[in-house]
């Protein structure tokens, strides 16, 4: 049991998507910020709990990840629906997301975020707990709107920042085959 708490704790955050689902489509916004917090909680626990105790397995590294990208997608999907963020943004960073899943599919430890995918991630979930917050005051959504726009940011960043990484990657197994093929003669 404690060597899975990690994916256990991030199944939990998988299974919040269905009554953040049903909240989203019946418009009580209350409901999914408190869904939001919550799943928030679960991706820094099951992180933590895999630093802590080593806990850290490939499963996690794809699974964790897999987590966050259902659980913020589909509330921003709400909200470019709701025309509070617009289609283009979503779809760059739908975009996104396939190249970075596609790629963590290719590596052998399932290819663990980097600081940049977290803070990308960290500025998401802030923007979606500010955006569903029904506190009116201090203008909490346009502050909301703001981090999502950093997010966005670091979203180009990282892609461009994963794709650099994966041409590397490219070209050094192309080398190791290049080397034993030609060995080969």
């Amino acid at each position: 049991m404690m060597n899975n708490l990690p994916n256990y704790i991030t199944s939990i955050r998988l299974i919040f998507t269905i009554p953040l689902i049903i909240f989203l489509e019946t418009n009580n916004t209350f409901f999914v910020w408190i869904i939001i917090i919550l799943g928030g909680i679960t991706d820094y626990l099951d992180g933590y709990f895999a630093r802590k105790f080593k806990l850290k397995s490939k499963i996690g590294a794809i699974l964790d990840p897999l987590a966050d990208k259902i659980f913020i997608i589909i509330p921003f999907v709400w909200l470019c629906k709701n025309e509070v963020i617009p289609f283009w943004s979503l779809s760059i960073i739908l975009i996104r997301e396939f190249f970075i899943s596609a790629f963590r599919g290719t590596r052998d430890n399932g290819l663990p975020a980097k600081k940049i995918g977290k803070y990308k991630t960290f500025l998401q979930f802030i923007s979606l707990v500010l955006l569903f917050s029904n506190l009116k005051q201090f203008h909490i959504q346009n502050i909301g709107v703001i981090i999502y726009w950093i997010s966005f940011t670091l979203t180009l960043i990282s892609l461009v920042s994963y794709l650099k990484l994966n041409k590397l990657s490219s070209i050094s197994k192309l080398k190791e085959s290049l080397n034993f093929n030609l060995k080969s003669f």
